[in-house]
């Protein structure tokens, strides 16, 4: 995860990860959601991740669930209507939007409307006021770090766990500054989330897909085929992008791996080239071929250039968290000139194109 040197000294990320008391994954995904304007729908995912699925299957209403899943989905990350294709490529996000309008409906129309919501859409109402303390957790953690810094007022008092999570989820708070963005919501969950990752054909070089295909069953025609670099693996039946038919990228991370008579993915988010050429592995540039290759086994066309490009936005941002550890309290770093062009490529690529 990028947390040891080679001479398994700890890295400037390997600190920060060495000083929050949750698993690695999540600490990573806490880390760069504050650095990156985006902590409060990180927190919710990594709440859940941390605990369990929201969401209850009663028996014989499988079918109704996904449906709920579908339609918790249609409204975008800001609560308009106008919903965006890409943000439903994403247990995680699904997460984050169950949890958002939860919370809504709980604090503006109070605790029977919040269950009533949880019964249409099949949510546990145990598991969201859950989420709500493990934010509050997540978000002391932090402030505990340098990382952030809560207000008094919030530190104390009967309504302390609630009113600190409405403050945690402030749009106005630097810290959630893109938090509206799913593609940078995306990314950090990549940056989280690596090595666990699998990609179509289209994602994987010619040399690894020949030893992959020969070891692989013929899959469905009409779905995209994922390998995970050593074989062919399955979306989970419970995820949104079980029964999608095409993608925008060839590329997912996953939470785990499940294997029954497949080896199943758990918990999928479509994720961009730029998100793995930020938060990957290796970058290696095939000059022949036009191609970059991450960790010898993904690749993706692109010129030379963006490989310099992206090798020396992480070697800034390793330098950036290694200025953190020196001055915590600098840890607003939304407006750092470097993390702003991170955030604007990330969200550039997210543009549809004209």
């Amino acid at each position: 995860v990028g947390a040891l040197e080679g001479d398994e000294q700890l890295t400037p990320l390997g600190h920060h990860l060495a000083k929050l008391p949750v698993d690695v994954l999540i600490g990573k995904m806490l880390l760069y959601g504050a650095i990156f304007g985006c902590l409060s729908p990180i927190l919710s995912i990594s709440a859940f991740l941390s605990y369990k699925s929201p969401f209850v299957y009663p028996k014989d209403e499988k079918q109704n669930v996904e449906r709920a899943k579908l339609a918790l989905l249609a409204d975008k990350i800001d609560g308009s209507n106008d919903s965006n294709y890409n943000d439903r490529l994403s247990d995680h996000l699904l997460m984050m939007v169950a949890y958002k309008k939860w919370e809504k409906i709980l604090s503006e129309r109070g605790f029977k409307a919040a269950q009533q919501f949880c019964a249409t859409y099949f949510l546990s109402s145990s598991v969201m006021h859950m989420i709500r303390d493990m934010r509050t957790q997540f978000g002391t953690l932090l402030a505990d770090i340098g990382l952030i810094s809560i207000p008094k007022s919030y530190q104390v008092g009967r309504m302390k766990k609630e009113n600190l999570d409405s403050w945690l989820s402030e749009k106005s708070q630097p810290f959630n500054m893109y938090s509206h963005h799913s593609s940078l919501v995306k990314a950090i969950l990549c940056a989280g989330l690596y090595p666990n990752v699998a990609a179509t054909e289209l994602g994987i070089t010619a040399a690894t897909l020949n030893g992959l295909k020969q070891s692989s069953r013929p899959g469905k025609k009409d779905h995209p085929i994922w390998y995970d670099g050593r074989r062919e693996v399955h979306i989970h039946p419970s995820s949104v992008n079980c029964n999608m038919k095409a993608f925008p990228h060839p590329f997912l991370v996953f939470l785990e791996k499940v294997e029954t008579n497949k080896v199943f993915l758990r918990d999928t988010t479509i994720i961009s080239p730029f998100s793995i050429l930020l938060f990957g592995g290796e970058i290696n540039i095939q000059h022949q071929t036009g191609l970059l290759t991450i960790d010898g086994w993904l690749k993706l066309k692109a010129s030379a250039q963006y490989a310099v490009l992206f090798k020396e936005l992480r070697s800034t941002l390793h330098a950036l968290l290694k200025e953190l550890i020196r001055k915590p309290e600098n840890a607003t770093l939304v407006d750092n000139e470097v993390v702003k062009s991170m955030i604007q490529l990330l969200l550039d690529e997210d543009k549809p194109q004209t």
